[in-house]
């Protein structure tokens, strides 16, 4: 990976800050502090603007600021929420300290709803959570989006843990359709919509018994985007919130607003650097009593079928080996011939100590680096002209050898006033993501996940190592399939791997390119009139390669792929809107019309050589005679015309109602049934106006109910309803459609409902946030299975309902603020209850739907829903239990309740396993999640800690079912010599109800191998591998200290400069038994939530980070 600097961005940007310079030559700087009204308390976030022009500024933690002023008849205004504003003038003062007075009034503060349009905050009838730039950048991760985790309620992210990227799926009030890629939030940049998921590699899952192409995780689309150039983020939850963008809303929104340039006259330069260290944890609880093989120990261990003349001796035991840990006890007085035990330069092999190697699993992981850096110049010419462009490098070498990712963020800002009338704006950033090796992740052979679960612990993780790099992984080694003739590799056999290979040539390359931009003008054409124009893009080209050498698992003669995705969006639109104030000012409105155009184009050209021709040449000419390369290739487009409307009215500054209406034309529909309509009501009032609380209840300073409805849609994507032959085995045939869609299918239909409650309470240091809502989703698109007499197996209709029923609280308060000292906190909580309410009437509701094979493991687990219950339940293999009702008597003679125990049998005290996948193994979704946090500042000190939480929720782990049958973890040890009378019960006889009556279990197993290996905690045995996920995580700290002013004014150069530490993932407390307790398991382009299969460990990561401003 090469990074060559643009040189022509580069000297623009320095002929612009030479440009600006002279400007600061006629200013100079006046500092102070702003107070409450004590006198003593410093008040952060007061605006400090220069009277008469847009120069302002704000103030720190401490309450001071500094501002460039020119002439002493320059006059300053100090305003904050809540306190009378005060003008003061300069004179030749360079200090001014100000104590502000109490308002009568109090003033709202803004957000950024649905088009980029501001709102105040008490006037919104929904809900709306912001989440500022600091928040976003306390620590640095490989994933941006990690960073709001924990921060709002009801904002939910699933990561497939798969790489150093790390993909999350991005939802809001749960899953409103069966079309389970359809869920995740919409996300806009600067008022336009861009793209948030994944183009994926194949539509493979991360565990399959079939094929080897497993998907690779290159980052999904919002992954990209870089937080230092992100001003803040409004989360709109409901559908109401963001009923504007129509058949796009149905999820919800995360709006992103990025930096501007600075409003103040002048020009400034921030630096910020971080490192960050990354090392991997959480490891499974693996025990150290016993090595390789399957015989209980009955027999010593071998690696080596041998033969005198390898070891000079007739005296040598047979070949005895297994991946399995059922062996004999570690000792190192024990001496066995291992794989250790050859030298490959002489080829002798000798006994060498039988003991626990430490690094078996975990060795082949490496400390990872992130380097980051980013150069901000931000300059303004004091009369609405301003202009921001960054730079950041990000270089991450990750936690396994040869992987990683380099990104360069290229982010630049332009506004200024063409004449008095128009005002022009722009805003592209660009974005250059390359990797080497993307690692593939999941179970399979060519997963080094799958290489280190099936790995033996009794060899080291330098056995692995020295074999690639020795050069033995050859066809030699790889036929001596019984490790005969003193050759084997590691793993012996033809169907062999070693972890090092995989990274070192099984390579998923990637070379990435995106921008995305807006461009608009504001013309006023009238007073309270003002028209706005914006148009947007969002490009991005990429290619990949992937590529496999010969002697590969699933591929022999090797394998080599091309893939070029191009995606485009592109949105045009206008807004005309109106302001008027009547009535003295008691009425105000604001009324607008606008329309807008999306185009999307998509485009895929593969190429892909099932063969190669000379090992190691990846080239698409590289093919055997005979053979040829399969190129294939996709294109798609889609259009939505749309006009919108809504109209704004409060009354006294105390009633608010919204009403929004929008109508979209949708290509992907049918001619005639292309046209849906999308309105929604908001209604708030302030109760502390309507009873004038700051007379009779002054404790409250702010009291809002709010309500809201809106019925909005979720779109289909591009020739859904198209039919196409698809390619037969016979020369010239083709096949018919197996699906049928109904040509007049329409969007499924959302309609929600939302109930609030905000308070600002004793002097704004207590806030509330409380919200319940009900959203329930029609029409949903479902495939139904019909008669297969038709010539097809599926027809794709409206059907369904899907209710999703909740409430979130939020809670932020300041328990503690003097001069020097300043305690907040934050608290969140959400609960969802996601119910799949009906489906079509021909179906059997008590059969089990299925959103696709992404919820299934191998036909032995299943993520079920079932109509009439909550949606997403594992199902799976369970061991036999006694019925409802059963019982058995006791010592004392009295009937004990025994329903639900292990079912033993009373002669081997084996328990037997159920193998059919409808046995409820709990349920995937959590009861409620949340987080909570606390920042403490004293004088220049600041720290700040995050913690999440989740109770409930169900996952199947197949990385513990494939080390616990194995018995390479601590669950397997209890018995292994002595056996164990398993808690339980035995059948005597059944009753005529299905009932049991049974005995206590008091029989010793007949076989602890047999006990374990293949019933309790056979790897199919879905009890036994599925875990509650409730956990309580301490997600991220920092610890930062800025220098104080009075040193800053004495460099005359600083503006300002901090240091700061951070870590993440500090710990979890939680019962999932290795890694992460989050996540899921990656199927093409989604995440799916309920299983882990070959997931990367959870990493903590330590930084150091350095902040200057010039």
């Amino acid at each position: 990976m090469k990074f060559k600097p643009d040189l022509k961005i580069i000297l623009a940007t320095f002929l612009m800050a030479l440009v600006m310079l002279p400007v600061m030559g006629q200013e100079r700087q006046v500092t102070g502090t702003v107070f409450e009204p004590d006198g003593a308390t410093p008040i952060f976030g007061a605006t400090v603007v220069l009277k008469g022009t847009t120069t302002g500024t704000s103030t720190d933690s401490r309450g001071a600021y500094s501002i460039r002023v020119t002439g002493a008849g320059a006059v300053l205004e100090f305003q904050f929420l809540g306190y009378v504003k005060q003008e003061i003038t300069v004179g030749d003062r360079s200090v001014i300290n100000v104590t502000l007075q109490e308002e009568a009034i109090e003033v709202s503060a803004v957000v950024v709803t649905a088009l980029g349009i501001t709102r105040e905050e008490k006037s919104l009838g929904y809900a709306v959570s912001k989440v500022g730039s600091e928040e976003l950048t306390n620590v640095v991760s490989t994933n941006w989006l990690s960073g709001m985790a924990g921060k709002v309620a009801g904002l939910t992210f699933n990561s497939a843990s798969s790489g150093p990227i790390s993909s999350m799926r991005v939802t809001l009030r749960g899953d409103a359709s069966l079309k389970y890629g359809s869920n995740e939030a919409l996300f806009v940049i600067d008022g336009v919509p861009v793209r948030s998921g994944t183009t994926a590699t194949s539509s493979s899952s991360s565990y399959t018994n079939s094929g080897s192409d497993f998907p690779v995780d290159y980052g999904n689309g919002a992954s990209d985007f870089n937080p230092d150039d992100i001003e803040s983020v409004s989360v709109l939850k409901g559908p109401a919130a963001t009923a504007l963008y129509g058949s796009r809303a149905a999820n919800g929104a995360v709006i992103i607003t990025t930096k501007s340039g600075r409003k103040s006259k002048g020009i400034g330069v921030t630096v910020n650097s971080s490192v960050v260290m990354e090392r991997a944890g959480y490891w499974p609880d693996f025990q150290t009593q016993y090595g390789s093989g399957s015989d209980m120990g009955l027999n010593e261990y071998n690696f080596w079928t041998l033969d005198p003349s390898l070891v000079g001796t007739t005296d040598y035991p047979p070949r005895n080996l297994s991946r399995y840990a059922w062996g004999e006890e570690f000792s190192p007085d024990k001496l066995r011939y291992q794989y250790e035990g050859k030298n490959w330069e002489t080829g002798e092999i000798v006994k060498t100590p039988f003991v626990y190697k430490d690094d078996w699993f975990t060795g082949i992981f490496q400390d990872g680096v992130t380097l980051n850096n980013s150069v901000a110049i931000s300059g303004s010419n004091g009369e609405g002209q301003n202009i921001r462009f960054s730079v950041t490098d990000t270089r991450n070498k990750w936690i396994l050898p040869n992987t990683g990712y380099q990104k360069q963020a290229y982010a630049f800002s332009f506004e200024t006033p063409v004449n008095k009338w128009i005002d022009f704006r722009t805003k592209v950033n660009y974005y250059r993501t390359d990797s080497d090796n993307m690692p593939m992740a999941g179970y399979h052979q060519t997963t080094v996940m799958y290489n280190l679960m099936w790995g033996y612990n009794s060899n080291s993780m330098a056995d692995w190592r020295n074999e690639y790099f020795e050069g033995r992984f050859n066809a030699i080694n790889r036929n001596a399939t019984i490790s005969e003739g003193g050759n084997s590799l590691v793993f012996a056999g033809t169907g062999s791997y070693n972890p090092y290979r995989v990274l070192y040539e099984e390579l998923n390359s990637t070379d990435k390119d995106r921008v995305f931009g807006t461009m608009g003008f504001t013309a006023k054409l009238a007073k309270g009139l003002t028209l706005d124009l914006r148009t947007g893009i969002d490009f991005s080209n990429e290619f990949r390669t992937q590529r496999k050498p010969k002697m590969t698992f699933g591929w022999e003669n090797g394998f080599y792929r091309e893939q070029g995705f191009t995606n485009f969006e592109a949105n045009s639109d206008f807004l005309l809107k109106y302001q008027l104030n009547l009535l003295d000012g008691r009425l105000t409105t604001m009324t607008a019309f606008g329309g807008n155009n999306m185009s999307y184009h998509y485009r895929s050209n593969t190429v892909q050589l099932d063969e190669l021709n000379i090992d190691g040449v990846y080239h698409i000419d590289n093919v055997p005679q005979g053979i040829y390369p399969d190129p294939s290739n996709y294109r798609s487009y889609k259009m939505i015309n749309s006009l919108y409307g809504f109209i704004n009215l409060g009354w006294d500054d105390t009633y608010f109602l919204d009403i929004t209406g929008r109508n979209d034309w949708s290509s992907t529909l049918a001619p005639k049934n292309w046209s849906y309509f999308y309105p929604s009501v908001a209604f708030s009032m302030l109760i502390d106006q309507m009873f004038d609380f700051r007379s009779n209840l002054p404790a409250v300073n702010m009291a809002k109910l709010r309500l809201s409805w809106a019925n909005v849609g979720n779109d289909t994507g591009p020739y859904s309803l198209d039919q196409y032959y698809g390619s037969s085995s016979i020369s010239g045939g083709f096949t018919t459609p197996s699906v049928i869609v109904d040509p007049m299918i329409k969007p499924e239909n959302v309609e929600s409902w939302e109930l609030g409650l905000d308070a600002r309470l004793f002097k704004n240091r207590l806030g509330i946030d409380l919200a319940l809502y009900s959203s329930s989703t029609t029409d949903q698109i479902y495939p139904l299975e019909i008669d297969p007499i038709v010539g097809a197996s599926t027809m794709t209709i409206n059907t369904g309902e899907i209710n999703n029923k909740g409430i979130e609280i939020a809670l932020n308060g300041t328990p503690v603020k003097t001069t020097n000292f300043t305690w907040d906190m934050h608290f969140n909580w959400a609960k969802n209850k996601n119910t799949l309410v009906s489906l079509h009437e021909r179906i059997d509701p008590s059969q089990p739907i299925e959103t696709d094979m992404g919820t299934t493991i191998g036909g032995r687990l299943h993520v079920y829903s079932y109509v009439g219950q909550e949606m997403h339940q594992l199902y799976g293999f369970a061991l036999n239990r006694a019925p409802e009702g059963s019982y058995y008597i006791d010592d004392e003679g009295n009937q004990v309740d025994c329903s639900g125990q292990v079912i033993l049998d009373a002669t081997t005290g084996l328990p037997s396993v159920n193998s059919t996948a409808d046995n409820f193994l709990g349920k995937v979704n959590p009861d409620f999640r949340g987080g909570f946090g606390t920042s403490l500042r004293y004088k220049n000190l600041s720290f700040s800690a995050l913690f999440s939480y989740q109770v409930g929720g169900h996952r199947f782990s197949v990385t513990h079912g494939i080390l616990s049958y194995q018995g390479k973890l601590t669950n397997s040890l209890e018995g292994r010599y002595d056996g164990i009378v398993a808690e339980g019960v035995n059948v005597i006889s059944t009753n005529p109800d299905g009932s049991a009556v049974c005995q206590p279990n008091n029989t010793v197993t007949n076989s602890i191998y047999t006990y374990y290996q293949a019933r309790v905690l056979d790897r199919y045995t879905g009890d036994a591998h599925t875990f509650e996920t409730s956990f309580l995580k301490f997600r991220e700290a920092r610890l930062e200290y800025a220098l104080p002013a009075s040193l800053i004014q004495k460099t005359r150069v600083l503006q300002g400069a901090s240091i700061a530490v951070f870590a993440t993932n500090i710990f979890s407390l939680d019962k999932w038994p290795q890694f992460d307790p989050e996540g899921g398991m990656m199927t093409g382009t989604n995440v799916f939530s309920g299983i882990e299969a070959g997931a990367y460990p959870m990493t903590r990561t330590m930084g150091v980070n350095l902040r200057l401003s010039f």
